[in-house]
């Protein structure tokens, strides 16, 4: 139990500085002198670069998942709303402070053919899914007024979201989750879409 514990705790600062130094820049020393381990204590957890990264993906996956996509589920009564929302107060609150952690990292591995970014990409696929699954049961439900095609919404909405959130991490000004949330209303045309909040207050 300490053991996991440990290596959780050592997985959350890889997470931070992963996202906000970048994934390829994530290395066992460095991570070793963020903790304060030595570089051999390490290797008990990670036995290398490549582990590590991989490691930080799914801890960052289960993160996400955790807080954005399982609760409440999507066949609830205003699922995509509070889906929408979930995912912007994600953003907002910077629970990975370096932004949209894997699209920004699926981006820097695109080039090549490792694991790490096939777990990248695999991550990305699984957001535009959960989206794309909310937008379905939300035609069926009735929760859209007018029925969307699933995949260009979702398509949409996932445009929105992530762009909302580097335009944050570059200007460090919240209004653009407020112009995120107009801009979101309009895609599904309604105006409760977002848990039942009015459109541009703030969160």
């Amino acid at each position: 139990m300490k053991a996991e514990g440990t290596r959780s705790a050592i997985l959350g600062t890889a997470l931070e500085l992963g996202s906000l130094q970048g994934l390829e820049e994530l290395s066992l020393g460095g991570l070793a002198s963020a903790v304060n381990m030595s570089k051999s204590g390490l290797f008990a957890h990670f036995g290398s670069k490549h582990e590590l990264q991989l490691a930080t993906v799914a801890q960052a996956w289960e993160i996400f998942e955790a807080e954005v996509v399982l609760e409440p589920p999507h066949s609830a009564p205003g699922g995509l709303g509070v889906l929408l929302e979930r995912w912007l107060s994600f953003y907002e609150r910077k629970v990975f402070p370096g932004g949209c952690f894997f699209v920004i990292s699926a981006v820097e591995f695109a080039s090549r053919a490792d694991a790490v970014a096939k777990a990248l990409a695999s991550a990305v696929d699984r957001q535009t899914t959960a989206l794309e699954a909310a937008v379905r049961t939300a035609n069926k439900s009735g929760e859209l007024r007018t029925r969307k095609e699933p995949r260009q919404t979702s398509f949409a909405l996932f445009s929105t979201l992530t762009n909302a959130d580097a335009l944050f991490q570059v200007r460090e000004d919240p209004v653009v989750f407020d112009h995120a949330r107009a801009t979101i209303l309009e895609l599904l045309g309604q105006h409760d879409a977002l848990a039942g909040q009015p459109p541009l207050d703030p969160p």
